[in-house]
């Protein structure tokens, strides 16, 4: 390739990129460089004819062979870019940081120009890092088109070199540089290196950070908080990084003396040992820094339970790792960008005390960073708009995905201790729900014998002669329990949620004396939190889309932990895809006040009490039975969710033509055994057979085993001719195909088979609506989808409330 396509791409008048020189002697050097540009990725480099052939590999080389990781081929660089370390500065061409993670020299296994040519490249590495044989295998065929971008795979041979992934991850490794020992984030903080016309430059100074606005500086500072999702937000506009197992504290430097706060203001200088005194030597005349108190275990996590133990001893082992700069010498940086903000933090941290450190993020990426997390067991990840301000309090521009399950509960009672055990036998915890406190469990596990004794002590402080929880289960016994007042909150780690919304296999991490009691509520949710009012306070009415929820945190999925709230939310976010397939149709509902697993009911008539933005309707000419159900409004879809509704199912027509179907369904219902990829074969055979006689069919997920097939209709046939012609289809397929396919309901015989399902195009006959919930496990929904997506990879129950705003992104509304 040369140069020739390198050069074409750039401006030099305006790129500090080197424009490339001609060699004085082959070489045969080999680099590889970490580079956090637009995404993180790793540019392997090989030097042949001059020129450094290139491939930017997105998550990196792996030592196992079984690793077979994504290489863009781009184009080829110039010799001196392998020399380089420093960072490329915004704006221009590949901004970013770049780190010199591996360099030797390479071998080819044969004529590398042949290698390349037919797409089965190998060769050996002599590398500081890597070593051995590897082969760059193109897929697919070779572009015709001069200088096009092809897909390779970077595989790593068996031989003496390579070691699975689980053992071994050489990226975890050695993510340090091969020329200057530092990470990324010393390289990007130092300043250092950066390309200029004409070659590297020293350091400078950091530019002022934008928006920064001249302001004395604050006592205090309320800390933004996040707010717990189920998913990880996508888009380079999303910086991530993990998410610490320690006390949350801002560190206020002035005048060379720094204070430690809590999230509540509390002043704990004196409770973080070194840490004032390795703040104070920082580089600033006054600043206000968040982050996270912590122990790093030896294998690089944090532990809660070993940072209480180290505030009792002195605090020497404490780490602050900040993640935020709010204020610098006086100039408030809070309206600023969090990605300047954080520039302007690491460059302050860069090269300082082991015991004040900057916490590091990768730009997009998070669910490669989430993986990783989980891997190492660690809590979880934090993802941040890397373009927004600092916001006091809880937003959704800070997020928060969990690997673990772990939360703070409040101490309502405690049990007698038995056998040879102090203090006492176990803790009875719950949380805040509108003010009420809602029992969640016993945490009997993970006491020491201090700490026995110490919360004791506490406890004995707070008896009181009646139970704070509002819903104690009627099986727990008062006889040996010890009720307190609810101030004493505490670190639980646990298994899971049981269908109760009890704690499954508790154990207790430590006291959060940094936490406010009322902030203490059910966590298992991804909504934002409801605002406290106090405990015993009255309950609250919360509005979507204008519709009062009353009993916002009940309960409906156990399981999942899933809110009345929630599921109202979830209808507001997905309303203007579901109104179109839900409005102006009669409705049957089945409604569950308790949730499932509860016993729920069924009703398609309009009582009483249904609100009147829910549609009354006549559902016959004669109107001599009781008036029908309908929507027409988003706040009658969310009524819906007041009123509990977990199902909603609808008729095939529309209320101002009720004797004329305007959709015709065919309800793939598969006998147990039939395995899934069968029923996404029958689907698409079906699909083929409709297009045959001129229809056009969709199909939709039913949040269960099975698939609808839903193909529109002019409303001119009656319900009569649009059951006869959907049972001819249906015997059609059982007579052709009889070993796959039945049209009669009887379990018996389909055994092995898939009911095709035409009685729901009988007039009152409903269907599970699209976007509609289900009252299973995980709320899943029934979701339309393209017949390119029904494959046999795609889960039938892989659509849920909590995912599937992901899956409607793009989509227009009414699709």
């Amino acid at each position: 390739m040369g140069l020739k396509e390198y050069q074409r791409k750039r401006d030099f008048t305006r790129t500090p990129e080197p424009k490339g020189s001609d060699p004085q002697k082959p070489g045969n050097d080999y680099l590889i460089q970490k580079h956090a540009a637009r995404q993180l990725h790793y540019d392997f480099r090989l030097e042949l004819d001059g020129v450094l052939l290139s491939w930017a590999v997105p998550k990196g080389p792996s030592l196992d062979p079984g690793e077979r990781r994504l290489a863009v081929h781009v184009e080829d660089h110039p010799l001196e870019y392998g020399t380089f370390e420093g960072t490329i500065p915004a704006g221009e061409y590949g901004g970013g940081t770049v780190l010199l993670w591996d360099r030797g020299t390479w071998e080819p296994e044969g004529d590398p120009h042949e290698g390349l040519r037919r797409g089965d490249f190998k060769f050996q590495l002599h590398g500081e890092k890597l070593r051995g044989r590897w082969v760059l295998v193109r897929m697919g065929k070779q572009s015709a088109r001069e200088n096009a971008k092809e897909n390779w795979l970077l595989i790593k041979h068996s031989d003496s070199e390579a070691s699975p992934l689980a053992e071994r991850d050489i990226l975890l490794e050695r993510p340090e540089s091969v020329v200057s020992g530092r990470g990324m984030d010393q390289i990007a903080s130092a300043q250092g290196a950066e390309w200029k016309n004409g070659g590297a430059v020293p350091p400078h100074q950091p530019q002022p950070v934008p928006g920064a606005r001249k302001a004395e500086l604050p006592l205090k500072v309320r800390p933004q908080l996040a707010t717990l999702v189920s998913r990880i937000p996508e888009g380079d506009n999303w910086l991530h990084e993990i998410k610490f197992d320690g006390y949350r504290a801002l560190c206020r430097i002035e005048n060379g003396q720094a204070s430690f706060f809590t999230r509540e203001g509390h002043n704990w200088t004196d409770k973080f040992g070194r840490l004032p005194e390795e703040a104070a030597r920082l580089p600033v005349q006054s600043a206000i820094l968040d982050g996270e108190v912590v122990v790093l275990l030896p294998n690089g996590s944090t532990s809660f339970q070993a940072l209480q133990a180290s505030l009792g001893k002195g605090g020497g082992a404490l780490v602050f790792f900040a993640f935020d700069l709010l204020y610098l010498n006086g100039f408030d940086l809070r309206d600023s960008p969090l990605a300047p903000r954080k520039e302007a933090l690491a460059a302050i941290l860069q090269g300082r005390s082991e015991a004040i450190r900057f916490s590091d993020h990768i730009l997009g990426s998070g669910k490669e960073l989430f993986e990783r997390a989980a891997e190492y067991s660690l809590e979880g990840i934090i993802s941040k708009r890397a373009d927004r301000p600092y916001v006091s309090g809880r937003s959704t521009d800070w997020l928060k995905i969990k690997c673990l399950n772990s939360q703070e509960f409040l101490v309502g009672g405690f049990t007698n201790p038995s056998g040879t055990r102090q203090g006492f036998g176990a803790l009875l915890v719950g949380t805040l729900d509108d003010g009420i406190l809602i029992y969640r469990g016993k945490v009997g596990t993970g006491y020491s014998d201090k700490a026995l004794a110490e919360l004791r002590l506490r406890l004995d402080s707070l008896l009181r002669p009646e139970s704070p929880f509002s819903n104690m289960p009627k099986e727990i016994s008062p006889r040996g329990v010890h009720w307190v007042n609810p101030e004493l909150t505490i670190q639980v780690k646990f298994a899971a949620w049981t269908r109760d919304g009890l704690l499954r296999h508790p154990s207790f991490l430590g006291l959060r004396e940094d936490k406010d009691p009322q902030d203490v509520h059910f966590e298992n949710k991804p909504v934002a939190p409801i605002v406290r009012r106090g405990i015993g306070a009255n309950k609250q009415n919360h509005e979507v889309a204008g519709v009062k929820i009353t009993n916002p945190d009940k309960v409906l999925y156990p399981e999942a932990g899933i809110t009345k709230i929630e599921l109202a939310r979830y209808y507001e976010a997905i309303a203007e895809w579901a109104m179109p397939r839900i409005a102006q149709r009669p409705l049957m509902l089945l409604r569950s006040p308790e949730g499932i697993g509860k016993k729920g009911f069924y009703q398609k008539h309009a009582s009483d009490s249904v609100p009147d933005s829910i549609l009354r309707i006549r559902l016959n000419e004669q109107g001599d039975e009781e008036a029908g159900i309908a929507i027409n409004s988003v706040a009658g879809l969310i009524s819906l969710a007041q009123m509990d509704t977990l199902e909603i199912h609808a008729w095939g027509c529309r209320i101002d033509q009720m004797d004329n179907p305007d959709l015709m369904i065919l309800d793939l219902d598969p006998d147990p055994a039939v395995p899934w990829k069968q029923v996404v074969a029958a689907a698409h055979e079906i699909r083929a057979l409709l297009q045959s006689i001129g229809l056009t069919p969709f199909v939709k997920t039913t949040g269960g085993k099975g698939l609808h097939i839903e193909t529109p209709w002019i409303r001119k046939a009656t319900w009569d001719e649009m059951k006869t012609f959907s049972k001819q289809i249906a015997e059609t397929l059982s007579k052709e195909y009889p070993d796959r396919y039945i049209a009669v309901m009887s379990k018996v015989r389909r055994q092995g088979k898939i009911f095709v399902d035409y009685l729901r195009n009988g007039r009152g006959a409903t269907a599970i609506c699209p976007f509609s919930t289900r009252a299973r496990p995980g709320a899943p929904v029934a979701m339309p989808i393209e017949w390119d997506e029904l494959t046999p990879d795609l889960r039938p129950d892989q659509f849920t409330i909590r995912n599937l705003p992901k899956f409607t992104n793009g989509i227009k509304p009414g699709k």
